[in-house]
């Protein structure tokens, strides 16, 4: 009975061995996790970034709409606008028109036809989406009557009845149709309009719907018609009025991003910083390695095309005012009111932000307005 016993001497040993090989599967799990839980963290970090960049982004977008707007809205531009407006509805009589306004005459026809070739653009689209909801309405019910007739010509061929019951078939639909004719007329007739009727009321809905809604354009699309604005020739109210504060917001985003542009220009990064800080352009330019860009971007990158025509237009007027000898200390001229023979040509060197520090005067830019200087 000793024998089966078991000794104590012999289980501890092996009581150790378990104790070991559960502590090794411990650390193996334990290290097993680490990298996935380090992973967690970077991709938590990076989509951080990626949300405070984009928080940075529509706070410099809401920015620069601010200062457009107020500008569009300034009593000066109200008043500038109602005098060419009132010029344009009296352009047939040259006697009674100013020539001032005369001088704007290019720039306000280029609004009306940027005005035209959008809303065109809209009607157009909009009427190609109700023609399809007309044709999509009134299409099913004929495929589907279509396709019950091939389903019935093909069940005729497969089952074919005696030539007996075939008879009496036609004899009774001959005298249903004799008996029902004249009063089942009407009912068709009625219902087939009503059809009619709902189909073209869904497909004009779906114009209306889909103009205004679907198919309006974006603030950035005002905007980029708006930045073609100061290179026109004669005097330009938009350079006048709105080119100021513009650049000079332009100026105090490069001062606060480092004189570097915070945002990928046309798919290659190069305005956008690089520095790891925790600082907002740094949360900006994490962001700016994206293949993609935002609707943000787009956004803002149409404003810097607007800044670019302001600062072609200060640099074309200076040539054209250093041509006439006319610029000097004691004679300064307002930014957009030097009547430019021509359109800006498109290759007017331009290297905005460098330029905006030198083409903007701080006293100037204070008081909403910009000289031409030299």
């Amino acid at each position: 009975m000793g024998g089966l016993r078991p000794s104590r001497k012999s289980t501890q040993p092996r009581l150790q061995e378990a104790n070991d090989a559960d502590a090794e599967n411990v650390e193996h799990c334990s290290s097993s996790e680490t990298p996935s839980s380090s992973t967690v963290v970077e991709s938590t970090t990076t989509e951080t970034l990626q949300r405070d960049a984009w928080t940075a982004r529509g706070k410099l977008l809401l920015q620069f709409h601010d200062a457009i707007s107020r500008a569009i809205n300034s009593p000066e531009m109200k008043q500038k606008c109602s005098e060419v407006a009132s010029y344009m509805s009296t352009k047939e009589e040259p006697e009674e028109s100013s020539p001032v306004n005369h001088e704007y005459d290019a720039e306000a026809t280029l609004i009306v036809q940027n005005k035209h070739k959008r809303d065109n653009d809209v009607r157009d689209k909009a009427v190609a989406v109700g023609f399809c909801t007309f044709a999509l309405l009134r299409g099913v019910p004929i495929v589907r009557n279509v396709v019950a007739r091939r389903m019935a010509s093909a069940s005729r061929y497969k089952f074919e009845a005696s030539s007996s019951q075939q008879q009496l078939n036609v004899s009774r639909t001959t005298m249903q149709k004799s008996t029902h004719q004249p009063t089942s007329g009407s009912p068709n007739r009625l219902r087939k309009f009503l059809r009619l009727t709902l189909d073209v009321t869904i497909s004009a809905a779906m114009t209306v719907l889909s103009g205004t809604f679907l198919f309006t354009p974006r603030p950035s699309a005002y905007i980029e018609d708006m930045s073609k604005l100061p290179l026109v020739e004669g005097k330009s109210v938009y350079a006048e009025v709105v080119c100021p504060p513009l650049l000079n917001e332009y100026k105090r985003t490069m001062e606060q991003y480092g004189g570097r542009w915070p945002v990928m220009t046309r798919g290659v990064e190069g305005s956008s910083s690089s520095s790891s800080s925790s600082s907002p352009a740094a949360t900006v330019a994490t962001t700016a390695n994206s293949p993609s860009l935002t609707q943000e971007d787009v956004s803002l990158n149409i404003i810097r095309k607007f800044a670019e025509n302001c600062s072609k237009r200060i640099k074309y007027e200076r040539a054209i005012l250093e041509e006439q000898n006319a610029l000097d200390e004691q004679k300064q001229k307002k930014l957009g009111t030097v009547l430019i023979p021509r359109p800006v040509p498109e290759d007017v060197k331009v290297n905005i932000d460098e330029d905006v520090f030198v083409l903007v005067d701080d006293d100037a830019a204070k008081d909403g307005s910009a000289c031409i200087e030299g």
